[in-house]
């Protein structure tokens, strides 16, 4: 009987083990937040999506992970130490998009913004496309 217990023990710590690697703890808690960020966005509060920018003006030309302000209020880009600035890139076109992000330029290819796909919708009403 003991090594039926055993067995069985052993059975359900492999089962859960296997589970656990299936599931993407970071896509879990990560979709948390970003329907936070959509429930706030719906009662009308500025809210901050997290993106990547490269910009020449804003990020001289490199890759930058920042948020953008969304809300009353112009767009705005906010970087870790360095005051917001605004962001209007005009026109975005989308390049690219996968599960994990949507990839939209503008300026001729000078800005490229980054960012959840669930997310982008919001952004691009903000900036008026």
């Amino acid at each position: 009987m003991g090594e039926l217990l055993g067995v069985v023990v052993k059975g359900l710590v492999v089962l859960l083990g296997n589970l656990l690697t299936t599931v993407d703890m970071a896509e879990l808690s990560g979709g948390r937040r970003r329907r936070a960020r959509a429930a706030a966005q719906a009662r009308g509060e500025r809210v901050e999506y997290p993106c990547v920018l490269r910009d020449e003006q804003l990020t001289e030309g490199r890759e930058r992970r920042g948020r953008l302000a969304v809300g009353a209020g112009p767009v705005q880009w906010l970087a870790p130490g360095r005051e917001p600035a605004a962001f209007d890139p005009g026109e975005l076109t989308m390049q690219a998009v996968d599960r994990q992000a949507v990839t939209f330029h503008a300026a001729g290819g000078r800005t490229e913004l980054r960012l959840h796909p669930d997310e982008a919708p919001a952004v691009l009403r903000a900036l008026g496309g």
